[in-house]
């Protein structure tokens, strides 16, 4: 790298890996990290940067890759705000048993002749995080499975469903 990307007291985004590889790059490429910090668990945290090489988006990817990348410079820099956590891994013990729970309030729901919708279990939910496709295989699962026991269960709208009468 070249010492044209060597910023010194600036504002920056650290990209801080699951391996603790830092990199920084430009505030304005944020919108572009949000999926890559969600896909592979880094943190993005905003920095103030008393001298460290801060890298454009083509750069950026690259570096990311090369499990060898090494700075020019040792980062020198004062974490000011932290964006994006990073995302802490759950067991699968603990992923299962949240599915158990999960699809039970779904069946019960079932049972009750409630309409079952993805809009309310994403809210009921929140806090795990889930997307809908996640919560769309929990309300197949237990509609599969009460589908076994002879109930028939109906989509009656847009993510709703329901066991028909």
């Amino acid at each position: 790298m070249t010492d044209k990307n060597i910023m010194r007291d600036c504002k920056c985004l650290m990209i801080t890996t699951k391996d603790h590889r830092k990199f920084f790059t430009y505030e304005k490429n944020y919108m572009q990290l949000l999926e890559f910090s969600k896909l592979f668990g880094a943190e993005v945290s905003i920095v103030n940067v008393k001298e460290a090489e801060v890298l454009d988006l083509a750069q950026l990817a690259p570096a990311f890759c090369d499990a060898n990348y090494i700075p020019e410079k040792r980062p020198n820099y004062q974490v000011l705000e932290i964006k994006l956590p990073q995302r802490k891994k759950r067991k699968r013990q603990d992923i299962l048993k949240m599915a158990q729970v999960i699809q039970g309030h779904i069946s019960k729901a079932f049972l009750k002749g409630e309409v079952v919708s993805l809009k309310k279990l994403n809210k009921k939910f929140a806090e795990e995080k889930l997307t809908l496709a996640c919560l769309c295989n929990h309300v197949a699962v237990a509609k599969k499975a009460l589908e076994e026991k002879g109930y028939r269960v109906v989509k009656v709208g847009g993510g709703q469903y329901q066991i028909a009468n």
